[in-house]
């Protein structure tokens, strides 16, 4: 007997010492791959501002110039300050809205909760790219719906009445972009809501506050935290956000510091070190936000109480406001889904911009073109492939770290994860930068594969925080009791932990599936020729006047992502959102 129970031990340390060598050098070679992933491009991005320039690159010799412009010169500073000034007026605004629409839908006695619900975070699945494309055909001044239809009505009674709505102004610029960023805001206020304690409410009405005393002196404070996290998320990306300030802001003389970027990126003759300089200045920026959110946060959170057991006191009685509560939200849910929507079809269905509908500007030529050419056959197979590949890497790389973090704490395994969110206070475009920089003279450049780099690399705090959230919720015990029964620590976590966080996982997929779909600010330095996506194409065809066509490839990422949130609810039965407002909290 002594033999038989002496063999086992030596081979089960033997088992253990190759484990624990097999489990280190995985666990290393993770720690590079993100290091490579997340930090190398920013160090390049850093690197790359201070070389002298060419008239199509970057210089062998080192240079201040380009560091010395961008950051003492009027142009760019002023440049810097429009993206400032921009992204705090739609922060501002949307915090204004989407928290006023998360009291009304998670604290009051407002009808058709559900359905306002999903109207109001279905611009999520959206690209606030292709909603510009939907706004430019309903409030063009000239050609517009929306003109048209007043200047129909308006013409009865008067001669040649005037536009009422210009999209092509600075308020345009803000219209779209909040429209889009709104639903964050109201998403993440909405789960604070929902998951925290409602004694203090009923103890301050019982105590004689009226609603609205409530609502200021309890309600929100115990929200800031989220509200701020949700603030700072809605100044990252407006600040980064080039696409709308430079189509629409082009035909005024507006410009903005992300728009100079990607001009001194693409636009010959090249200013690259002037690029990269920029982007390190909105990588501070948003350092700044960071820092000064978790300040505030700091002291918000000592008044936060929550139980996770939800809301289960009584919901505040609107009265007559609450007809003008439903209309206020019906405003918003009419200008950021239906109208853009309804555009966006009728105007990839038209041969040219007009603002009366007749029969003969309607065809059906560009569905019939598109599924024909050769670069839209490309986008759409580099899409879906990016899609699938960066969902997954992004949830099982987010979990290996959140795992070991929570489960395996150390100065390392916090260090790593801290890294693998850092992209969450970086913008996109300077990602973008810095990957272009990293791998310009590999095999890399001008494949799919450096767009994937760029995916997993903005999408992957999600997966972890996400992650890390679901592991906190499920309880150690489980997995020490599959490790008594003598599973090993993989197998606990593939056979009890990913089980337990299926809905979790999954929500991060697809979630992360649909962010792909709808990326551009990294995809448009990127991609090269074969390596285009739908996101680039429609930025393309809208570039290049042809908005009809854009609007239908738009129409086609759209139902892409409308698809992938149908089919999570029906068949996983996991709603998208809850994704969100978890990687938020």
């Amino acid at each position: 007997m002594s033999a038989a129970v002496a063999g086992p031990p030596r081979a089960g340390r033997g088992g253990a010492v190759l484990r624990l060598g097999t489990d280190t050098v995985l666990w290393a070679l993770l720690a590079l791959a993100v290091v490579l992933i997340v930090l190398v491009p920013l160090l390049y991005t850093v690197d790359a501002a201070f070389y002298a320039e060419t008239r199509t690159g970057l210089s062998t010799t080192r240079s201040l110039k380009a560091v010395l412009a961008v950051y003492t010169s009027a142009e760019y500073l002023s440049l810097l300050f429009n993206a400032i000034v921009l992204a705090l007026l739609v922060t501002a605004i949307s915090l204004v809205v989407g928290v006023a629409m998360a009291l009304l839908v998670g604290r009051t006695d407002l009808p058709f909760k559900p359905v306002l619900d999903i109207f109001i975070i279905l611009p999520l699945f959206l690209s606030p790219f292709t909603g510009l494309i939907a706004w430019i055909a309903l409030g063009s001044e000239k050609t517009g719906f929306i003109n048209g239809m007043i200047k129909a009505v308006l013409g009865l009674v008067m001669e040649n009445p005037p536009a009422l709505i210009d999209v092509w102004t600075y308020a345009g610029i803000v219209w779209v972009m909040f429209l889009f960023f709104c639903p964050f805001v109201y998403l993440f206020t909405l789960g604070s809501l929902r998951s925290m304690d409602a004694s203090l409410e009923e103890a301050a009405r019982t105590s004689g506050a009226s609603v609205l005393q409530t609502v200021l002196r309890v309600t929100l404070p115990m929200s800031l935290p989220a509200i701020f996290a949700s603030g700072l998320l809605v100044f990252i990306l407006a600040a980064e956000m080039y696409t709308i300030p430079g189509i629409i802001g082009g035909t005024f003389g507006y410009v903005t510091l992300p728009w100079r970027i990607y001009q001194d990126s693409t636009v010959f003759p090249v200013r690259q070190a002037h690029a990269a300089a920029s982007g390190t200045i909105l990588l501070w920026v948003t350092i700044g936000g960071v820092w000064l959110q978790r300040r505030m946060t700091r002291v918000s959170e000592r008044y936060v109480s929550i139980t996770g057991k939800g809301f289960r006191g009584r919901p505040l009685a609107l009265g007559r406001a609450k007809w003008p509560a439903l209309a206020f939200i019906g405003v918003y849910v009419l200008s950021a889904d239906l109208l853009p929507f309804g555009a966006l079809i009728v105007s990839s269905l038209m041969k040219f911009s007009a603002p009366a509908l007749t029969a003969e500007v309607f065809t059906l030529k560009h569905y019939a073109e598109l599924f024909t050419l050769q670069n839209m056959l490309d986008a759409l197979r580099n899409t879906a492939l990016l899609a699938v590949l960066s969902g997954v890497l992004c949830v099982s790389i987010g979990l290996v770290i959140s795992y070991a973090e929570v489960r395996r704490p150390s100065r390392w395994t916090k260090l790593l994860a801290f890294v693998a969110v850092l992209p969450v206070a970086v913008p996109g475009l300077v990602y973008g930068i810095g990957l272009l920089w990293t791998y310009i003279q590999t095999p890399l450049y001008g494949t799919i594969w450096i767009l994937l780099l760029a995916y997993v690399a903005k999408f992957l705090p999600y997966g972890v925080l996400v992650s890390r959230t679901g592991v906190l919720q499920i309880h150690p015990d489980l997995e020490q009791s599959a490790r008594m029964s003598g599973a090993s620590a993989r197998q606990a976590l593939t056979h009890v932990t990913m089980p337990l966080m299926r809905s979790t996982l999954i929500a991060v997929l697809f979630f992360v599936m649909i962010m792909s779909i709808k990326e551009l600010s990294a995809s448009i330095l990127l991609y090269a020729q074969k390596s285009q996506v739908l996101s680039v194409l429609t930025w393309h065809y809208m570039d290049s006047g042809n908005y009809q066509f854009a609007a239908a490839v738009g129409v086609v990422q759209s139902a892409l992502m409308i698809l992938l949130v149908v089919f999570t609810r029906v068949v996983f039965r996991v709603r998208l959102e809850s994704a969100i407002g978890k990687g938020g909290s």
